[in-house]
């Protein structure tokens, strides 16, 4: 081999040539913490995981049926929401109520089947105060405390969370299918606005039933 020769094989470039690297630690560390916050992020804001998004619910046709049809459906789940945090406590979610504790029943009651909403709407706003008789049985001389009165929001917005409650009470208790309005609480309430005691069975009874 002459001195040309070995001079042109010493410039021809070597192939190239595939080798391995272990991937660096900080990168596998950087992704795992993304993966991780992605994770996190997507728990928080996707609703996915969150119970209260779902809840009471266990598939797509309960939530179906639960999604408002009209706006009366509308006002009969905003109050059984309302009626589950601030009523059931004493009448208990099946409208049973607590008999021992001079809390009376709900079912079947003559003051929730009433056809006006002037009783149960001064009920709810100003309370109720001394014995009540439920479908002939006395109870208690306990105090139902103003729950109308103590919700808040605006006057409109009280009316239309009491017009919830006392709707969804005459439905689910009494079989009164029909929906209050909240124009119909706001007359009512405006007759009773500046009462600072409770009702008593005797005054409710004065009033006319469709009042």
């Amino acid at each position: 081999m002459n001195p040309q020769q070995t001079q042109a094989m010493a410039v021809v470039p070597a192939h190239p040539s595939a080798g391995r690297r272990a991937v660096p630690i900080w990168l596998l560390i950087l992704f795992f913490l993304l993966l991780f916050w992605s994770m996190v992020y997507f728990d928080q804001h996707g609703g996915w995981f969150n119970r209260d998004v779902y809840y009471p619910y266990v598939s797509v046709k309960q939530v179906d049926e639960m999604w408002p049809k009209s706006s009366d459906d509308a006002l009969f789940i905003q109050g059984k929401a309302l009626f589950s945090q601030q009523c059931a406590v004493c009448h208990m979610e099946n409208g049973v109520g607590k008999p021992a504790n001079g809390c009376p029943p709900l079912v079947g009651s003559e003051w929730v089947k009433n056809p006006g909403p002037g009783r149960i709407v001064r009920i709810i706003s100003k309370g109720l105060a001394g014995p009540l008789e439920v479908a002939g049985k006395q109870y208690g001389t306990g105090t139902m405390l103003p729950v109308g009165d103590g919700l808040p929001g605006s006057e409109a917005e009280k009316s239309q969370a009491i017009a919830a409650i006392a709707s969804y009470v005459r439905k689910s208790f009494g079989g009164v299918t029909v929906a209050l309005k909240p124009e119909q609480i706001q007359a009512v309430r405006a007759q009773i606005k500046d009462r600072n005691t409770s009702f008593t069975a005797a005054e409710l009874l004065a009033i006319g039933e469709k009042d």
